[in-house]
């Protein structure tokens, strides 16, 4: 599995957003083409091997990924600003963590706070979600909590209906208890979680 590092902070990167994970930084952007179809395009500066990464498709499909060698991080700094300039200018945007939708992935617990079957399946989930998520430019995993016999693990994702579809299969590719989960979303000024999947039946949906 290819591994993908994600941004826990929300920043502000010179005049544009940018997520941050440690000393990782990556811009997003997103547009809709003329079949209303939502594309991304992203960069992040790989230090280690000194490339500048660009991830670009169609939201909800993996898309094609550049290498661009750049010697330091100052010109990774130029090589970005020139980044947002070309998104920008060919009708890209940003999208704002306030205009996120919510997605949650829960599991019931075989116990009140869950036993080792159960913690393993929180790392598990997030580890494979974050990574199929990141690389269909769908969103990220936000965290989770556990409780009350319930796993819950939430995601903010820019396509409701694209992120549900990779949610169950990236669940069901992984061996991930596609069969006990339930996934329910919450659309951006939403109050209450609207449950999408769940291959039992299910009479009310509760965190």
């Amino acid at each position: 599995m290819t591994k993908r590092f994600f941004c826990g902070i929300f920043t502000f990167y010179s005049s544009f957003v940018c997520y941050s994970f440690g000393e990782l930084t990556m811009i997003k952007y997103y547009k809709a083409d003329d079949k209303e179809q939502l594309l991304y395009k992203e960069t992040w500066f790989d230090e280690k091997r000194k490339v500048a990464i660009v991830h670009y498709g169609k939201v909800g499909y993996k898309g094609k990924v550049e290498e661009i060698p750049i010697e330091t991080k100052n010109a990774n700094d130029d090589f970005v600003h020139n980044f947002c300039k070309d998104c920008e200018s060919n009708g890209y945007y940003q999208i704002d963590e306030d205009n996120h939708h919510w997605v949650v992935v829960q599991f019931p617990l075989k116990s009140e706070l869950g036993n080792k079957r159960d913690l393993w399946l929180k790392d598990k989930v997030q580890e494979y979600l974050k990574d199929h998520l990141g690389w269909n430019g769908v969103g990220d995993v936000d965290g989770f909590d556990m409780g009350q016999k319930k796993l819950n693990i939430f995601c903010k994702v820019v396509d409701i209906e694209k992120a549900v579809s990779s949610i169950e299969t990236c669940l069901k590719d992984y061996r991930l208890d596609l069969n006990q989960a339930r996934i329910a979303t919450k659309k951006v000024g939403e109050i209450n979680y609207t449950l999408k999947f769940s291959h039992k039946k299910v009479d009310n949906f509760e965190l």
